[in-house]
């Protein structure tokens, strides 16, 4: 392990999304020592897709931009709660983990459509939507790889979901979420 691998583990100061990426993509290597780390990375990545994506809760009435956030972090909350003891150590336990997540998704997915942001945020309300439905993708091709037992396509994909998952905490965050920018 490298040095700046072993201190960042050490300290402990790397999101779970940053951890995902395997050292050795080399298939021998991956085959050899590196198939449990990519379980293990692949099922905090969707930890970390589950947290970054729960968030909501509506009215017909527009909210103030302190009760929409208040209310995507309390769908949040609650979404967190519900998938706080997910793990996986094996592609199909990665592959019923995410057939656990999806219907919690979606759920929460609708309660956050249903929330009217303020006006002058409704374009930023609808970009992070739009990038945590991609999560909901993300996670589906997670699955895939993982039900073809393709550990090196399962990383890839987490790479990409990575990416999308911080472009929605950066969106979240704007929108003054504090439990829903957090994946």
């Amino acid at each position: 392990m490298r040095y700046e691998q072993r201190g960042a583990k050490q300290h402990d100061k790397a999101s779970p999304l940053e951890r995902l990426t395997l050292p050795d993509t080399e298939t021998a290597l991956v085959h050899r020592r590196g198939y449990g780390t990519c379980v293990r990375r692949a099922s905090i990545l969707l930890l970390a897709l589950v947290l970054a994506a729960g968030c909501g809760g509506g009215g017909n009435k527009r909210l103030t931009r302190a009760q929409y956030a208040a209310k995507a972090d309390a769908i949040c909350g609650k979404f967190n709660q519900q998938t706080k003891n997910l793990k996986a150590s094996s592609m199909s336990e990665l592959v019923a983990a995410v057939d656990k997540t999806r219907p919690v998704l979606s759920s929460a997915l609708n309660e956050l459509h249903s929330l009217k942001p303020p006006t002058n945020e409704q374009a930023t309300a609808d970009q992070w939507l739009a990038q945590v439905e991609k999560l909901r993708t993300d996670l589906d091709a997670i699955r895939a790889k993982a039900s073809a037992n393709d550990p090196l396509g399962v990383q890839s994909t987490a790479t990409k979901a990575q990416r999308d998952d911080g472009k929605s905490n950066q969106l979240a965050t704007q929108l003054g979420m504090k439990i829903c920018n957090q994946g």
